[in-house]
């Protein structure tokens, strides 16, 4: 009797339970087909023509556009220094100031000497010059007696031998008075050999002493002052340099293949974060037209605005865009599939998935070209279209929807 009981009360459970698994199952079966019904959710959006190009950053710096290098003519002490990288100074303006009193000592006895033999050598020629007076009375007195002579010589009154006298007289003081004249051109010409020996090392010593005041050849903005007050001025390197006129430009250096793509002219993003994380456009200024023997890159150097003060050797990143396409077909990178070298995306027609096998081109920031496959106003999924098969049913949903 219990037997029996115990029999009945196991296939009455049994019975339940399996009513109760019939009818999950079948509540589950009736949700799936609701969905497949309803299609799955996806996002969609608009395919788009617009401008596209190949983005290429590299990182630059800021260069002076024109710099001068300032390089000491002496070396010394450097005794003031009133400026500093980063001022903006004037042509004529103090830059360094070199102290010179070793070079200028020697200065005050040297003027002395110059002093002391031009008193001499003027002694000298007015010694020679008192000569002159004398030698000339001796040539007209010598002169007189010849023509004398000769005049008593044409009347038969003097003879041959008094006429040869007077003549030899004559020549005598002419020679004489050669003499004093020589002496005197002499004792000038010494003067002036001593006075010109003494005076090239005076101009020596004020040149010298000139070139340790250095100031700005040129208006511009100071970009490296290698030297300190105090300290020891060189000639072998600039001691400063100056960005003529201020005027800076963004420099970088590019490989072969895509110098390849630039010219002069094209536009370009650059970013200097040293002055602002806002990008600036600007424009190839040159282009290399070697690579550099170490590298094998190309520099090339682009415009800055004029009003804003960029500080030399600052970073700048630098996009250039190349391969540019007007009015292309895109669509966001991501939108793509691939099965092999197949590339597809879906686009919904009807409330329905259809596969598009799509050819691609350009790659953006986040955005690809189509260059094939889609012509632009299709209505592209962009989230949802890994679950898709070509003919699914889909649904359009917001972001929070989205599987």
């Amino acid at each position: 009797m219990n037997a029996r009981r115990f029999t009945a009360g196991l296939l009455a459970c049994l019975t339940l339970f399996g009513l109760s698994a019939c009818g999950g199952d079948s509540e589950q079966a009736a949700e799936t087909a609701q969905v497949e019904e309803q299609g799955t959710a996806v996002e969609t959006q608009t395919v788009e023509r617009t401008d596209l190009a190949n983005e290429n950053m590299v990182s630059g710096q800021v260069i002076a556009d024109s710099a001068v290098s300032i390089v000491p003519t002496i070396a010394g002490t450097v005794q003031s220094l009133p400026v500093k990288a980063g001022d903006t100074v004037k042509a004529g303006q103090l830059l360094f100031q070199i102290d010179t009193s070793q070079i200028t000592s020697s200065y005050a006895s040297l003027q002395e000497s110059y002093n002391a033999t031009q008193q001499l050598t003027n002694e000298a020629i007015q010694n020679a010059q008192k000569a002159l007076p004398i030698a000339q009375s001796a040539v007209t007195t010598a002169q007189t007696n010849y023509d004398n002579t000769l005049t008593l010589f044409n009347v038969g009154a003097a003879s041959q031998v008094e006429l040869d006298q007077a003549r030899m007289q004559l020549d005598q003081a002419n020679n004489q008075l050669e003499q004093a004249r020589s002496a005197v051109s002499q004792a000038r010409a010494s003067q002036k050999a001593q006075l010109a020996q003494i005076e090239s090392s005076l101009n020596q010593i004020r040149t010298q002493a000139a070139a340790g005041t250095v100031t700005a050849p040129c208006d511009g903005l100071i970009t490296a002052v290698n030297i300190v007050e105090g300290g020891m001025a060189a000639q072998s390197g600039p001691a400063v340099v100056i960005a003529e006129g201020g005027r800076t430009r963004i420099s970088v250096q590019v490989s072969e293949s895509l110098l390849g793509q630039l010219k002069v002219g094209d536009s370009a993003q650059v970013t200097v974060s040293a002055v602002s994380d806002e990008p600036f456009t600007a424009t190839i200024a040159t282009i290399a037209p070697a690579a550099n023997a170490q590298t094998a890159l190309y520099e090339v150097r682009l415009y800055t605005p004029a009003d804003v003060t960029y500080p030399i050797g600052a970073f700048a990143d630098v996009t250039f865009y190349t391969n540019r396409r007007p009015d292309a077909v895109t669509v966001p990178s991501d939108a793509i599939l691939t099965d092999g070298a197949e590339q597809y995306v879906f686009v919904v027609e009807n409330d329905t998935a259809k596969k598009v096998t799509v050819q691609t081109g350009v790659v953006g920031d986040g955005v690809t070209e189509i260059t094939g496959g889609l012509t632009g106003g299709e209505t592209l999924v962009t989230k949802g279209q890994s679950y898709l098969s070509d003919g699914a049913a889909v649904r359009v949903v917001s972001g929070e929807d989205t599987p």
